[in-house]
C-alpha cells in the first residue's frame, strides 16, 4: 500500500479530485475536499492509504489538481 496525503486547508474546492476518484474523496457542507478514508494526520496534510487498485486515480487527481496539495509520495 502506499500513502495519499492531502493538504486540506489549501484546497480550492475545484471538484476535480472527487470527479477523478470519488471511492478516495468527498465535498464537504463548505465545498472542500477531504479524504474519505484518512489514517492519519501530519501537520497540515489528512494521510490514507492507497489500495492498488487506486493508485492510477490518485495520481490523475494530484496531477489535476490546480493547487498541488494532492501527493502520493511523502511531500
Amino acid at each position: 500500500m502506499r500513502p495519499i496525503y492531502h493538504k486540506v486547508s489549501e484546497c480550492i474546492g475545484c471538484n476535480s479530485c472527487v470527479e477523478i476518484a470519488p471511492q478516495l474523496f468527498m465535498m464537504d457542507e463548505e465545498g472542500i475536499a477531504s479524504l474519505l478514508h484518512k489514517t492519519a494526520v501530519h501537520g497540515p496534510f489528512e494521510v490514507g492509504e492507497l489500495f492498488d487498485e487506486d493508485v492510477s486515480d490518485a495520481d490523475e487527481a494530484a496531477e489535476a489538481c490546480p493547487v498541488q496539495i494532492i501527493h502520493t509520495a511523502t511531500p
